[in-house]
């Protein structure tokens, strides 16, 4: 399925659902925090790692039909990076050599999501505190880059995997697309105070429907398959960086990424304002 077309018309869907809700039921805020990926270049001993965290941010619309069930359009914007260092690759000569492998994305995301109150403490039509669970489809726009020598590149145009080569059935037989599905789920607590503001912190994770946010995949390519492309060399270059006398490679086979497809979360603080008729029943009372 051809997604590049999906994010205009998923935006404009959901945006005209909740439009149509009465004005005292809305919710417009902002999100500020971060991103971090998780896939084929994070830490061997972690998913995560501190030093992959990207500032992200974003808008939203809350549209609550039930007091405990929220529906929530978001937007979030920002960046995925990762670098490794500690990478084992072959050089062509039967010796394994350590490589360093980096990548950078924009993340450009929108979503969907139901909205789960667990539970209040306060008065839920006025001033309460909640904790809840969300979950969601949404559409991520992402376009790796490689760094080398001090030079960023695009790397979907290089197919570093062979990809569109005809040369072996295992090969992807078109590049990969730059926007992909993503589903969503996570939770966070949120705050309502001063009748009419509403401040939250949640992380949420994403399991995408690609294992190329980084560029990387689990299928075996031939080292010479990728130097046959169009843009031969340089392809080959960030393919396996561990090669480096061209002409003494033979039939070197790698696979440079595991099985697992890509994911990341992002998370952050949320200030929003309720929009219409403010909540005026503060009774400070425990609702559960």
């Amino acid at each position: 399925m051809n997604t590049r077309f999906i994010l205009p018309f998923f935006v404009l869907f959901v945006l005209g659902g909740l439009t149509t809700a009465q004005a005292q039921s809305l919710e417009f805020g902002v999100k500020a925090g971060g991103a971090v990926y998780a896939g084929d270049l994070s830490p061997k001993e972690s998913g995560f790692a501190p030093a992959n965290i990207n500032a992200a941010g974003g808008l939203y619309l809350r549209y609550r039909p039930t007091t405990r069930l929220g529906i929530r359009v978001s937007g979030n914007f920002g960046r995925l990076s990762a670098e490794r260092d500690d990478i084992l690759a072959p050089n062509g000569l039967g010796e394994d050599v350590v490589i360093s492998r980096n990548f950078r994305s924009s993340l450009t995301e929108f979503n969907a999501a139901l909205e789960y109150d667990l539970f209040y403490i306060g008065n839920p039509e006025g001033n309460f505190f909640a904790p809840y669970v969300f979950g969601g489809i949404g559409v991520l726009s992402f376009n790796p880059e490689g760094e080398m020598d001090g030079v960023y590149t695009e790397l979907q145009p290089l197919r570093t995997q062979a990809q569109g080569s005809g040369l072996d059935p295992s090969y992807d037989v078109t590049p990969y697309e730059l926007t992909t599905i993503v589903a969503v789920l996570g939770g966070g607590i949120r705050v309502r105070f001063a009748d009419r503001i509403v401040i939250g912190l949640e992380v949420g994770g994403r399991k995408s429907g690609t294992d190329y946010l980084d560029d990387i995949s689990s299928t075996p390519v031939r080292y010479l398959d990728v130097l046959q492309g169009d843009n031969g060399g340089l392809a080959a270059r960030f393919f396996n960086p561990a090669v480096e006398n061209v002409a003494e490679v033979g039939d070197l086979t790698y696979i440079r990424g595991g099985d697992a497809e890509d994911y990341y979360l992002v998370g952050g603080l949320t200030i929003g304002v309720t929009i219409g008729a403010s909540g005026s029943k503060k009774t400070g009372c425990y609702n559960f």
